[in-house]
């Protein structure tokens, strides 16, 4: 029975993540402004429609910000913990509602931070492997990558032609994952 368990964990855990991963893309590639004519903007924007254009209807954006998109991202991660919860416990959520809310705001949060830096490792393998390719895949982690590592090279410019900011980058996002990731994540 516990393996049986075990791979229904497995299974939420991979599904939801990947939805939660490519909603939450669509919400950086908006806010960047990233170039979805490419191919893997077709397939975020294609794979996400059906559930954010109904929920633009319910949710308006405010300002800049796509709420219905962020809003969605929120529930994949609840329905995620809750799932999880559900299968690994089978105890209904009666009494840790708030910990489980927060914990979705956590998961948020980690899961953005880990998406950042896949962009910045995706764009630092590729800075050695085609250092000009406009691969659409590449031209997303530049996007996503490039508002969190320009104020780095303020602080550390490129030092003989290679650009050591990405080193402070992952510094920052380590600490946010272990600084507001991981208190939020624990909540109960």
């Amino acid at each position: 029975m516990q393996y049986l368990i075990n791979a229904s964990t497995y299974l939420v855990d991979v599904i939801f993540s990947l939805a939660l991963y490519v909603v939450l893309l669509r919400f950086w590639m908006q806010w960047v402004r990233a170039d979805f004519r490419n191919q893997l903007g077709h397939f975020v924007i294609t794979v996400t429609n059906p559930l954010v254009i109904p929920t633009r209807k319910i949710i308006p954006s405010i300002g800049t910000v796509d709420t219905a998109t962020l809003f969605l991202a929120y529930l994949l991660a609840l329905t995620k913990i809750v799932a999880l919860i559900t299968l690994t416990y089978g105890v209904s959520l009666f009494g840790i509602w708030s910990g489980v809310f927060i914990t979705a705001i956590g998961l948020l949060v980690q899961s953005s931070i880990y998406l950042f830096m896949a962009a910045i490792f995706i764009g630092i393998v590729a800075s050695w492997i085609a250092p000009h390719s406009y691969h659409p895949v590449l031209m997303v982690a530049r996007s996503i990558s490039e508002p969190i590592l320009a104020p780095a090279r303020r602080i550390i410019p490129p030092i003989a032609g290679i650009d050591l900011s990405p080193i402070l980058v992952f510094l920052f996002l380590n600490l946010s994952l272990k600084l507001l990731a991981a208190p939020l994540l624990g909540f109960r």
